[in-house]
């Protein structure tokens, strides 16, 4: 027999089980990485890992591994599901990532992708993200949902994400490419 579940259990329990997905694909994105970082390509294993393309843009070179796109800028390396020509150019100011630094980033998102494309390239440069419910625009947060239009916009420490579900990760991408000052 199942056992009943009262409403704030069965929310914790969604948001638990969103969080372990999340640390999941960040974990496979971030070693799959550090793998190749560390261990290079061996000429025998091209049907394990195979770089099928390469894209430059703005003079950052992004090469395709495994359906990801790595780019790698002096010590660090960023991986995207998408190459700044892939993705439609939305205008908007936002801060660079020098305002992530060394900060806690709270994140809200209700597409787990896109969240985790946040968490996996902010990671490395925050004191941590959390993961929250509702927005607070009193500290540094992103808040990823849908929307009928694709826009990033800033309102005080608060980088808001919309577009429809289907494009949220591209618009992730291109918020991305923004603070990294790849695209303006």
């Amino acid at each position: 027999m199942k056992s009943i579940l009262s409403k704030h259990n069965s929310e914790k329990k969604a948001k638990r089980n969103k969080m372990i997905l999340g640390l999941f694909l960040v974990f496979i994105m971030f070693f799959s990485v550090a793998e190749y970082a560390l261990f290079g390509k061996d000429p025998g294993e091209d049907a394990i890992a195979k770089t099928t393309s390469t894209s430059n843009y703005n003079g950052f070179e992004f090469s395709e591994q495994n359906g990801y796109w790595i780019l790698d800028i002096e010590e660090d390396t960023f991986i995207f599901s998408y190459n700044p020509n892939e993705v439609s150019r939305i205008n908007s100011l936002v801060n660079p990532i020098e305002n992530y630094k060394e900060k806690i980033l709270y994140l809200v998102s209700n597409n787990s992708i896109a969240g985790s494309e946040i968490r996996a390239n902010l990671a490395q440069f925050t004191n941590g993200i959390i993961e929250i419910e509702k927005e607070d625009c009193a500290q540094n947060t992103i808040i990823i949902k849908n929307g009928n239009e694709s826009r990033i916009t800033q309102k005080e420490n608060c980088v808001y994400i919309e577009g429809k579900n289907e494009d949220l990760v591209k618009i992730s991408d291109e918020f991305l490419f923004k603070i990294l000052e790849i695209t303006y």
